[in-house]
């Protein structure tokens, strides 16, 4: 074989080989940006709760009293999203059926509904126990904060 034509199929193949690296490298990074459920990441969950305690200034019994009560929403979200998502496939299942029964889709329906109530009761319920771990000044400072929360994790839909 030919040394010019060894080193131009070298070069050919180092090339390919970048080609489908940069591409790779380009499509993960694509898929982790569109990869978002809607909530976010539980490294953020917990950066939340270390600026909590460093903005309300918590003492270190409070830092384990709010820490227990985010990991105890975020264990009952957990089911309940798991929950709505399923009833919400046999849903989609029984819709798109032959024979579509329109009563028991409406009764799933509201099942959902009735999920996603006891969703915002369980916020609710974490809003009513935040507040019985802070003091006066914190709860106004909290206040101010929600909104900041908010606006990190949901930054276009607010305005």
């Amino acid at each position: 074989m030919d040394i010019f034509y060894r080193n131009k199929l070298l070069v050919k193949l180092i090339i390919a080989l970048v080609t489908v690296n940069l591409t790779c490298i380009g499509f993960i990074w694509w898929q982790k940006g569109h990869d978002n459920n809607g909530h976010p990441p539980k490294k953020d969950i917990s950066e939340i709760a270390a600026i909590l305690s460093h903005e309300l200034k918590l003492t270190k019994p409070q830092e384990e009293q709010l820490k227990k009560i985010r990991e105890d929403f975020f264990v009952k979200e957990q089911a309940l999203v798991k929950l709505i998502r399923s009833q919400r496939d046999s849903m989609n299942t029984e819709m798109f059926n032959e024979r579509t029964d329109t009563i028991h889709v409406k009764q799933i329906a509201r099942r959902v509904a009735e999920n996603e109530y006891q969703m915002e009761l369980y916020r609710l319920e974490q809003a009513q126990q935040l507040k019985t771990i802070c003091t006066a000044e914190q709860l106004k400072k909290f206040e101010e904060l929600v909104r900041e929360i908010r606006d990190y994790f949901h930054p276009g839909k607010n305005k």
